[in-house]
């Protein structure tokens, strides 16, 4: 760009950030539109193009007049100024040069992997970088440093219970404030070795144990001890010594009497809270990836992918708690279901239950609001991939982590 002065610059970076960014969402959003109405197979047109120039260099800029704007208190303008747009970091990443520029990209960026809800509108979440993963507290528009290493963190269904795990230890914490209040309801040694900081953690409303998600498996650990309960072999010749499942998904009924766990390998497994098994539900595509229960805990949602893609079907928890097997890739088959399709589209990665429906977010970066009728409500584009969500206190906000997108 010319040597310009700052205020001079900053209104051309304002400029081409918001003009060809409007452009581009303009397209996006035609474009979707199209097809919700006639199918992607009908769109005959070009994708949408960024066309924002010197991405690496706007990026930069933008990036750094967001921290003054944050250091200054003046994140309200600055949001009007250069309004949300994560699309463009990713081509940032894409226009790197070489694997050191990559890595600073990153680095800058990082990835929101979890999200728990505090009292209000606080938010406790974990960011990961190549360094490594932080425990954040945010309040309103303040983010501050809770503890380094803290793998996964986790909040009770009901009575505010909030689980942190590290490498060694799960802790139990009743009206966990992300400082130094709340009371200490358990402390486990959990003796896994967790090959990958990639895992979820799901403490009991009584605080008397948690479900780990992990590639290492599916396990519910008390002072008891760490149990595995997905996958289990029944023939005598697999050995789980060396476990390494993929796509590792569970959830816990908001009453805690039901446990569902799926990954790659095998059909979401519905169990009771002890983790023996109770019924099965088959994948609609080709691999369980996600699986949530509704807020009033009548309806069971699951969620299979291939490729970015994917299927969400619905099933009555009444017929589950009478042993439902649910046979596999049978919702384009004609005859009565047992099931209600809830999304023919999304492979989902993260999901709250509100009320009466569902928000999901998935590969393409999509949120969505569905019925628990399949009912489309509402759509909104954030970019990468939506890797984690949690609702706000009063049901009233949702907020979402983002990471660059993942590999189908």
């Amino acid at each position: 760009m010319k040597n310009l002065d700052y205020e001079t610059l900053k209104a051309e970076w304002q400029k081409e950030w918001n003009e060809k960014g409007e452009k581009y969402a303009k397209a996006v959003n035609d474009m979707v539109a199209f097809a919700e109405v006639h199918g992607w197979d009908a769109y005959k047109g070009e994708d949408a193009v960024d066309e924002r120039e010197g991405m690496m260099q706007l990026c930069e800029a933008v990036f750094e007049l967001l921290k003054d704007a944050n250091e200054r208190g003046e994140t309200a303008k600055f949001r009007a100024d250069f309004p949300p747009s994560n699309i463009i970091f990713e081509g940032c990443e894409d226009e790197a040069g070489n694997a050191g520029e990559k890595d600073k990209v990153r680095d800058k960026l990082g990835d929101v992997d979890q999200i728990c809800s505090l009292w209000g509108e606080n938010v406790l979440f974990i960011a990961s970088n190549d360094d490594g993963k932080t425990l954040y507290l945010l309040e309103g528009d303040r983010v501050s440093e809770v503890a380094k290493g803290v793998i996964a963190v986790g909040k009770s269904k009901r009575n505010e219970i909030y689980a942190l795990l590290n490498q060694d230890e799960v802790w139990l914490i009743r009206g966990y404030d992300g400082k130094s209040g709340g009371e200490l309801v358990a402390r486990f040694s959990h003796e896994l070795e967790i090959i990958y900081d990639e895992a979820g953690i799901l403490p009991f409303n009584d605080g008397s144990k948690v479900l780990l998600v992990a590639h290492d498996g599916i396990f519910l650990i008390s002072q008891s001890g760490a149990k595995l309960i997905h996958p289990i072999y029944e023939d005598e010749g697999d050995d789980d010594d060396e476990l390494e499942i993929d796509m590792a998904n569970a959830t816990l009924s908001n009453d805690n009497e039901l446990i569902v766990a799926g990954e790659q390998d095998s059909d979401h497994v519905l169990m009771d809270s002890e983790g023996e098994r109770l019924g099965g539900i088959g994948a609609q595509s080709s691999y369980p990836h996600f699986c949530l229960f509704s807020a009033d805990d009548t309806q069971l949602i699951t969620n299979s992918c291939h490729f970015y893609n994917g299927v969400t079907i619905g099933v009555d928890r009444a017929l589950l708690k009478r042993g439902l097997e649910v046979e596999a890739y049978s919702y384009d088959e004609e005859g009565e279901k047992n099931f209600t399709l809830i999304d023919d589209a999304m492979r989902v990665y993260a999901g709250v239950a509100a009320r009466d429906f569902y928000i999901l977010g998935d590969a393409y970066g999509y949120i969505k609001a569905v019925g628990k009728d399949g009912r489309k409500i509402w759509r909104h584009y954030l970019g990468g991939t939506i890797k984690s969500m949690a609702l706000s206190e009063d049901g009233g906000r949702a907020i979402c982590g983002y990471i660059r997108r993942q590999a189908a």
